[in-house]
């Protein structure tokens, strides 16, 4: 069974999508939205602020400022629009619909991926590997199987692993599952990731994995020498904001993607070349 009820879990999301929609609220009225007691509320909210979903404020909480926008040459400003709380939490769930029970899964670095793990809790028997230790000390609470991390070479400044230790646990797995954070495409369909010294190690994951899931965050930020991991016709899915702009829908869809599920807020893209649609 799940380490975390999927009450609280729940409960915990509304919380955190309740004040990114409104900017600020009340611990009283939340209590009374969720008909449980101020203590409890101040419990999720605790809790919450730790994980970084929101700010506590006398008698309440506000939502996280959304990170400046610092943008790479690579990146077409148009796009240049910050992800919000909201976004983040709902492509998170996206991306937890398209995980099954009993599966082996490579979960990529990053907060919108971290975000992915407390929505995993009502599958079974997963085996989720990482290399980001802040994934692995929170998957520690929400994870029904097996928690693997990779690595063994520490990343200055960084909590990510890398090193040999990290190619052997992906040589002795079989991965059904690689979801990662990318950047927008290149103009010939390269992937990139934003940690060069990772990219060895994820071009193996994104050659091995039978499917691959990538978040598309205009706002990553890639600095100095682009790192290409494969190419979009490698990737099986595709999660994107509803503010991704024309110039993007085109591309996917020139690559052969269609819109496989959507809520208005964000949208799952499916190659249709790799899901037989």
């Amino acid at each position: 069974m799940p380490r975390k009820s999927s009450n609280l879990l729940k409960r915990r999301l509304k919380i955190a999508e309740l004040v990114g929609q409104q900017g600020e609220i009340k611990v009283d009225d939340l209590s009374e939205l969720l008909g449980v007691s101020g203590v409890t509320i101040r419990g999720d909210l605790n809790y919450l602020e730790q994980q970084g979903y929101l700010k506590r404020s006398f008698g309440g909480a506000i939502a996280t400022p959304a990170a400046p926008n610092t943008f790479s040459p690579y990146i077409p400003p148009v796009s240049a629009q910050p992800v919000t709380l909201v976004h983040k939490l709902e492509i998170a769930h996206h991306c937890a619909r398209l995980v099954s029970d009993h599966e082996t899964i490579f979960l990529g670095h990053g907060e919108t991926c971290r975000r992915i793990i407390p929505f995993l809790c009502q599958k079974k028997r997963l085996r989720v590997i990482v290399n980001d230790l802040k994934h692995a000390l929170l998957a520690e609470q929400y994870i029904d199987g097996d928690i693997i991390v990779a690595g063994d070479e520490l990343i200055r400044t960084e909590s990510l692993l890398s090193g040999k230790a990290f190619d052997d646990v992906i040589h002795r797995f079989a991965i059904n599952h690689y979801i990662l954070e990318t950047n927008v495409p290149e103009a010939n369909g390269g992937v990139m990731t934003n940690q060069p010294l990772l990219t060895s190690h994820y071009q193996r994951c994104f050659d091995k994995a039978q499917h691959i899931t990538a978040i598309l965050n205009p706002a990553l930020e890639i600095t100095g020498s682009v790192s290409v991991l494969g190419n979009i016709s490698q990737i099986t899915n595709l999660i994107t904001c509803r503010f991704i702009n024309e110039q993007y829908q085109q591309l996917l869809s020139d690559a052969d993607f269609n819109i496989r599920y959507s809520n208005n807020e964000c949208f799952t893209w499916s190659n249709s070349n790799l899901s037989g649609e």
